[in-house]
């Protein structure tokens, strides 16, 4: 037993042996059950990863040395339990009437298993802060091994406090709103055993009310109140003479001294009998309360209908639903609503089903990601006109005929998140939502919809009624959502942040609360960070532990750095990259040998020098994944000391690199290839148009120049090799982004032109990747990070070819990659030049996404990228802005036995999940920079006035259709009037209901009316169809319409950033 003055020594170990006897607890009396011993044995069940059952048995030793603090100017000590901080973590965090504050350690550990983000916002708020930076630091460290180094709310033996005594004395200064952890599992009194046949909750929530019970014999003066939202606890906690209050009824009672509490408080609801799901909190997905659920009528919540009425029926619960599907009655996935609604979805059921959900009550509260359980609908249609009639009810009552459908145009971006989910366009059954098995409630952006003038006279500054409002979201799939607070007028025009708190089926809309402002509405900035939110980029700021991971900003490579590599600072090597970039991630180089040969070399930033596995660094970049590029700014993955200065391969400066090195024939043929770690010193950092202008130059015989020539040649004959193999060249409308130029120099970036240079990068580039794609699959077959590109969707090049069919053009064919290039390089139109391109933007659409994969997860067969022609491929080119590039560079590492394999790289489950992460923010990533081109095209209309100019047909969608306008070089999707026209989505065509004699097909020309439409605050441009354009109509010219493209992107996007395709 270790002596009493030591910290809490807690050992758990595999171990059999039987369960110790059980204990009578008498709650009420804390002292009939104190263990008469300091050690205490404990034991459950858990099932390992090979599924095997084994018993774990937990030592722990027990204190009796702690003793209460003195809690001064307290008239409360609030005792939270695990249901209060997962659900409200908001209100504990931000709420200036929640102070002295105990945490029980139970409740620590619980959030932690829980929610880990909650967990970090508890933990920082219990943070050991000394004012003296290196104890700290120390001090947090201490906390990694002891989480009892948290501060404690009891004193501990005087002689052995060290820096938490420090810490006690700086916060009674520091910090009025007080929190403290009670390590009440490893102390004699407030230690409690699991009764026989007692769940792990119970045990636990009995645990907390010993916490309790502890403070009200210990402490005089103030009074222990006891937090919690579970109804069992809470009772049980008043049978025993606790004080216990729900959230909301302590902030009633504190709103007299702070008129402003409960701002953050969450409208949580009682369950009816649901699955636990429904009722999960925003800040804790996964979690469910604990409690007595609501059976049958409840009171009306302060959003709820009139009286007791039911608006949606109930959930079926657990025990329905699994056997329900069981017998294949119901089915299981995820929900996704369908473009610019959130009453109309689809939930994939595993393999190729898909079941439509139409309509508020078969969505019965569901939300968009949610993981749902669904009934299929009566084929016959019983089921579906029961269903349609009460959803006209439903409308009726909340007096709004278009519940749930946006007025604001729909995007193209959301036309392509659309198509990117979808599963075609097939027949499919209708159903209902009849559970919710998992929420994917999230925090939403947007806008409270305004007041009419007399309701903001009773709003003004400075009163506290609190008011009912409605959040209109950014994000049209995700139903608006009714908050109160007191700061009606403050919110006004505003861009906030809410999170949803509950969905009871007697509201119409849910309920939620703000958590943050953003800023103003119609605010460049602001938007772009409403952007950011909605998809899931991290622009927090990086940490001190990830700057301490940092070589000093004056760095320069030392004997030590060079141990191991090639010395290659004596050859001619340049870099090639867009105009003003400053992170420059790669180099080339070029040198003729004796045999003829050439030696060619791509040469990388050496990041992984720099983040190591495991780190803080190596921690924050693996969360964000990727370097998040709008319009106007970008969000970097790592630190710009990395970024644009130490690992950025600039010119006459010495920099590491992981290179790539070919021995080729004159005929591009290569003889051998060698990897290996290298110091360059770059000779020149030139832009594609300075490289262009240097090969073009018959009289510039330098050693770059001879050097930029022969590559050129060798890329050449690499490309006609590539495209002879299959590689497509596709097109698209979307502006194209490269690395940030920094200089916000609009003449460059309108004027930017692919010239020769650019694809001789983008070929060695390719080169690289494949190179190193198959060596590190050869050297670890079970744990390499390749990229894939699965084979077109099929049925929609199937449809592009009858089309074009329809338009005189045969012979489209996609067996292979090779045949759909040949056949891509055919399409021309002589009258129509912008034909070819047109068709090559849709042939993208038909497209899969790439995504990257572990190889152990995936069978060999489906290694290949389509889109490149390549049996094998992964990304090693941009570690600076890619996590994928920076586990490739590990495994190449360890492939030529330069340094072991990382830890994180042993184990094909921890391959497969960063893969899916970074394949789900990459994708974000790039759904966020449509969204910001999307955002300037509104703004650019917005300042400009509606403009008439002539479209092409490319898509025929549901309700209208999907064009092209190549004046202003962006897409759009037209909504067409059901009463006026009868779309046939089937045959991509376009019926006139009062002209028989009209059509619109794909590949007609039309006349558009393009203007801004901020309607719900949503920064949308809508695109009305105006007529039908004849063959006597003059087409615009090619030359004509790319020189007004060129114009208006100069106005559109001004201080566009660039970055390099691969």
């Amino acid at each position: 037993i270790p002596p009493r003055a030591d910290p809490v020594l807690l050992a758990s170990r595999i171990m059999g042996g039987g369960a110790g006897d059980s204990v009578v607890i008498t709650e009420a009396d804390i002292a009939d059950d104190v263990p008469g011993g300091s050690r205490q044995l404990s034991s459950w069940l858990r099932k390992t990863r090979q599924n095997k059952i084994r018993k774990v048995v937990r030592e722990v030793y027990l204190r009796d040395d702690i003793e209460p603090d003195t809690f001064e100017g307290a008239d409360e000590i609030l005792i939270l339990d695990t249901n209060i901080v997962l659900h409200q973590i908001d209100l504990i965090a931000e709420d200036e009437c929640v102070n002295h504050v105990v945490v029980p350690y139970t409740v620590l550990q619980e959030v932690r298993n829980r929610s880990m983000g909650t967990y970090a916002r508890l933990r920082a708020l219990c943070r050991v802060e000394t004012g003296n930076a290196k104890e700290d630091k120390k001090a947090e460290e201490e906390m990694k091994e002891d989480p009892l180094q948290l501060k404690t709310s009891g004193r501990g033996p005087k002689h052995g406090a060290g820096i938490r005594e420090q810490a006690k004395v700086a916060l009674n200064a520091k910090n009025a709103r007080r929190f403290y952890v009670f390590p009440n599992e490893f102390f004699r009194e407030t230690y409690v055993e699991r009764m026989p046949e007692e769940s792990i909750n119970d045990r636990n929530d009995r645990a907390i009310r010993r916490v309790a019970h502890w403070y009200r014999r210990h402490v005089v003066g103030p009074e222990v109140l006891l937090l919690t939202d579970d109804r069992a606890c809470k009772a049980k906690a008043l049978e025993d003479g606790l004080a216990a209050l729900r959230a909301s009824e302590f902030v009633e009672r504190m709103r007299p001294k702070f008129p402003d509490a409960g701002e953050k408080l969450a409208m949580r609801d009682d369950d009816d009998g649901e699955l636990p799901g429904g009722a999960v909190a925003s800040t804790a997905p996964a979690a469910t309360p604990r409690g007595v659920k609501r059976k049958g009528g409840a009171p009306a919540s302060a959003f709820s209908g009139p009286g007791e009425k039911t608006l949606y029926p109930a959930h079926l619960k657990a025990s329905q639903v699994e056997l329900g599907l069981k017998q294949k009655r119901l089915f299981q996935g995820v929900l996704r609503m369908h473009m610019n609604t959130c009453m109309h979805g689809s939930v994939s059921c595993g393999g190729a089903e898909e079941i439509d959900i139409s309509g508020r009550l078969a969505m019965n509260r569901a939300t968009d990601g949610d993981i749902v359980v669904v009934q299929k609908l009566d084929g016959a249609g019983t089921d579906i006109q029961v269903l349609e009639r009460a959803e006209k009810r439903l409308r009726r009552e909340v007096g709004d005929a278009e519940l749930g459908v946006s007025d604001a145009a729909p995007s193209v971006t959301d036309s392509i998140k659309e198509s990117s989910t979808s599963a075609g366009s097939s027949e499919r059954s209708q159903g209902r939502v009849v559970g919710i098995i998992k929420r994917n409630w999230r925090e939403y952006c947007g806008t409270l919809r305004p007041l009419h003038a007399e309701r903001q006279e009773e709003m003004a500054p400075g009163t506290y009624n609190k008011s009912d409002r409605v959040f209109i979201p950014a994000d049209p799939r995700v139903p608006n959502i009714m908050i109160q607070t007191r700061h009606s007028s403050n919110l006004e025009n505003k861009r906030i942040v809410v999170v949803l708190d509950a969905w009871d089926r007697f509201s119409h809309y849910p309920s939620g609360h703000w958590t943050k402002i953003l800023g103003d509405v119609g605010d460049r900035d602001v938007e772009s960070a409403v952007i950011l939110h909605e998809h899931g980029v991290i622009t927090r700021e990086f940490g001190e532990a990830v700057y301490r991971c940092l070589p000093p900003s004056d760095w320069v490579p030392g004997e030590e750095d060079l141990e191991g590599r090639e010395d290659l600072r004596g050859i001619c090597v340049c870099s090639i990259d867009p105009p003003g970039c400053k992170d420059i991630d790669d180099a080339v180089s070029c040198e003729q040998l004796r045999n003829g040969n050439f030696r060619v070399g791509v040469h990388i930033a050496d990041v992984t020098h720099f983040v190591h596995p495991d780190t803080a660094i190596d921690k924050e970049a693996a969360e964000r994944c990727t370097t998040v590029y709008l319009v106007e700014r970008r969000t970097d993955m790592l630190p710009g000391l990395l970024t644009t200065d130490l690992c950025s391969l600039r010119g006459k400066v010495e920099r590491l690199t992981f290179s790539v090195l070919w021995e080729m024939t004159p005929e591009a043929e290569v003889v051998n290839t060698k990897f290996c770690k290298a110091i360059i010193k770059s000779q020149a950092a030139m832009s594609y148009a300075e490289a262009q202008a240097r090969i073009d130059d018959s009289k510039d015989q330098s050693e770059i120049a001879r050097s930029c020539r022969n590559l050129l040649k060798l890329t050449k004959k690499i490309r006609a090799n590539r495209v002879a193999a299959g590689a497509l060249e596709l097109a698209s409308q979307e502006v194209r982004f490269e690395l940030d130029s920094e200089t916000q120099d609009p003449t460059d970036v309108a004027e930017y032109q692919q010239r020769e240079t650019n694809k001789l990068i983008e070929e060695l580039m390719l080169l690289a990747n494949q190179a190193v794609a198959t060596k590190i699959l050869n050297t670890f077959p079970m744990f390499g990070v390749l990229r894939r590109h699965p084979p077109p969707k099929d049925e929609q090049l199937k449809q592009l070819q009858k089309l074009l069919e329809k338009n005189g053009i045969y012979g489209f064919k996609f067996g292979s990659n090779k045949e759909l290039s040949t056949s891509l390089n055919r399409v021309t139109k002589d009258e129509d030049p912008f034909f070819n391109t047109l068709v090559r933007i849709m042939t993208t659409r038909c497209m899969n996404q790439a995504v990257y994969f572990c190889t152990g997860d995936v069978q060999p067969a489906l290694y290949s990228h389509y889109g490149l022609a390549m049996e094998r491929y992964t990304h090693f080119t941009s570690p600076i802005r890619r996590y994928a590039d920076v586990l490739v560079h590990r495994l190449l590492a360890a492939a030529i036995g330069i340094s072991p394999l990382a830890e994180q790289l042993q184990s094909k489950s921890a391959i497969v999940e960063q893969c899916e992460k970074i394949n789900v923010k990459h994708r974000n990533a790039q759904f966020a920079g449509r969204a910001s081109a999307d955002l300037h095209t509104f703004m650019f209309f917005n300042k400009k006035g509606g403009q008439t100019a002539e479209a092409v047909v490319t898509r025929i969608r549901r309700t209208g259709m999907q064009v092209n306008i190549p004046r202003y070089g962006i897409e759009g999707v037209v909504a067409m009037e059901e009463e006026d026209w009868e779309v046939q989505e089937e045959e991509q065509c376009i019926l006139s209901k009062k002209e028989a004699d009209v059509r619109i097909d794909i590949f007609q020309r039309i006349l558009v009316h393009i203007e801004a439409d901020n309607t719900d605050f949503r920064n949308r441009t809508r695109v009305k169809f105006e007529r039908l354009l004849s063959d006597e109509d003059v087409m615009e010219k090619y030359s004509e319409v790319e020189e007004s493209r060129k114009q208006v992107q100069k106005e559109m996007f001004p201080d566009m950033l660039e970055r390099e395709a691969n």
